[in-house]
């Protein structure tokens, strides 16, 4: 009864919404689906791929909306899902900046304050260096971090603490060298941190596998190794692992969905069965297996114990860093 009057005049405009514990329930208005990041972005074309996945095969009956919400690194989309809580009509992609985020201290709101539902991929992050790099494998990579760390210069992301630059941390730790004292460069997006590359400008670009993958086919990259606890397939399936290079270093960045506090029994359930429905269509497994993402689709209860393991991941990669607040 937590959250019956928050329903209460819902279920008088709409039979069938949600009361606490009410099975049954399923959206009957549009339902917005946030991306937190600016059209185009990673999280966008996620985002735009469940929203055509759902609606194509039918999984949710009314209008689903994808809606815009860049900035401070996805907190601003997540944070409005809790100005409607438990909504059911508003669920978001959530990235490993929701944990990040917060344990860094750019943020106050923290994974356990929303409602998980789903976790829908595994996305794994690759090193890349340019073709003629004298880096020629990761364990030369791991012998230059042991040796000198400050000597390289790396691209990692969108920002200090990101998955590429944590995983770079535990490597660091992992071959005995100071990850505080790596020389990481931030850019705003994969294609000017490939470019700096290209440049010249920075040793090595940490980047989701995804991003790499065309720069190594066409032979301006070479990928000297992936964050993934065994060799992706496809365009990838020489590059070998951190771990078979001499660390013992795995990094997932997870994509899932999420909702508001405060979601009921029923609400959870409804996202849960349409989101599994939709890991099982051919469409989906299609742009899985395009972009090295690994199937680790799991429920609700099994998405909140990944973002919980995630999270403890991560605090002790940003610890090497020096970068943990919370």
């Amino acid at each position: 009864m937590k959250y019956l009057s928050l329903f209460l005049s819902a279920a008088v405009v709409a039979p069938g919404s949600a009361l606490a514990g009410d099975l049954s329930w399923k959206p009957w208005r549009h339902v917005e689906l946030v991306a937190p990041s600016a059209a185009g972005g990673g999280s966008d074309t996620i985002a735009r791929l469940v929203q055509r996945v759902l609606q194509e095969n039918r999984l949710v009956e009314v209008p689903v909306t994808v809606v815009n919400k860049a900035g401070a690194g996805g907190t601003l989309a997540w944070s409005g899902l809790n100005q409607h809580p438990g909504d059911g009509h508003y669920i978001s992609i959530s990235t490993v900046n929701l944990l990040t985020n917060f344990i860094a201290g750019r943020s106050t709101l923290s994974y356990a304050e929303l409602t998980p539902l789903a976790q829908l991929f595994s996305e794994y992050a690759g090193f890349a260096v340019r073709a003629d790099s004298p880096i020629k494998s990761g364990r030369q990579l791991m012998e230059q971090l042991k040796r000198d760390p400050a000597a390289l210069s790396v691209a990692v992301g969108t920002t200090l603490g990101s998955g590429t630059h944590i995983a770079l941390a535990l490597t660091t730790k992992a071959v005995g060298g100071d990850a505080k004292k790596l020389k990481a460069v931030v850019f705003p997006g994969a294609g000017n941190a490939l470019t700096a590359l290209l440049g010249g400008h920075v040793d090595i670009m940490g980047s989701p596998v995804s991003n790499l993958i065309p720069h190594a086919i066409d032979g301006k990259v070479r990928l000297i190794a992936v964050t993934s606890p065994k060799r992706l397939g496809g365009a990838l399936a020489q590059t070998p692992t951190l771990r078979e290079q001499g660390a013992n270093v795995e990094v997932d960045n997870l994509r899932g969905v999420i909702g508001p506090k405060g979601m009921t029994a029923g609400q959870i359930a409804y996202w849960e069965a349409a989101l599994k429905k939709m890991s099982e269509s051919a469409e989906w497994h299609k742009y899985l297996e395009k972009n090295l993402w690994e199937n680790s689709f799991t429920g609700a209860e099994g998405s909140r114990k990944a973002l919980q393991a995630q999270h403890d991941e991560m605090r002790a990669g940003m610890a090497e860093l020096g970068l943990v607040k919370n």
